[in-house]
């Protein structure tokens, strides 16, 4: 303001609404009316996904190759495949594994433990020593200690005899399987 003239920048919104060019959400949609609000995720620390071919439904649409955030619903039925915040498909959950148990017992029964492994549970034993005391210490301070970083996978891979793809989640102790049917030629 200058010697009390106002300047056309400063005034009401109201008197420049109609001449705006766009309107606020040029799509019709609010914000919470979007997928990812819909459909929200419990964080936003979840796995990335890498699809390398076009996966096709039954109705002629497909799943582009990319990078994609793959999401498990708070429920535990579906997970999210979602691109850019945008949810692009809910994928059923046919499978899960919620513990630690369950989860040492998929890897045992998987694969032996070979020498390098052997080491890194000895690391981690090891780390977890001293993150009790770290802790013990940020206890008698009132301070919060740095978030630990949790374990996250996600892949796909396509089995051939059933004609679907098969996608695996793994964050943290829960795992989750899904599947996406494909139409044969």
């Amino acid at each position: 303001m200058i010697d009390g003239i106002i300047t056309p920048a400063l005034r009401d919104i109201d008197y420049l609404a109609p001449s705006a060019p766009y309107p606020a959400t040029p799509s019709g949609l609010t914000v919470h009316q979007s997928s990812i609000y819909r459909y929200s995720i419990p964080t936003d620390e979840q796995p990335v996904i890498s699809i390398v071919d076009y996966i096709p439904d039954f109705n002629g649409n497909f799943i582009k190759p990319g990078h994609y955030t793959l999401a498990l619903s708070n429920d535990r039925e579906f997970l999210y495949l979602i691109e850019s915040r945008e949810l692009i498909a809910v994928i059923p959950v046919f499978k899960i594994a919620e513990n630690e148990k369950e989860l040492k017992k998929y890897y045992k029964n998987t694969k032996e433990l070979s020498k390098e492994e052997k080491q890194e549970i000895r690391r981690k034993k090891r780390k977890d020593k001293f993150q009790r005391i770290i802790d013990a210490k940020y206890a008698k301070t009132g301070a919060t200690p740095p978030k630990e970083y949790e374990h996250m996978d996600a892949s796909i891979e396509y089995i051939k005899e059933g004609g679907y793809y098969l996608i695996m989640y793994e964050k943290g102790f829960i795992r989750a399987w899904g599947a996406i049917k494909i139409q044969n030629e």
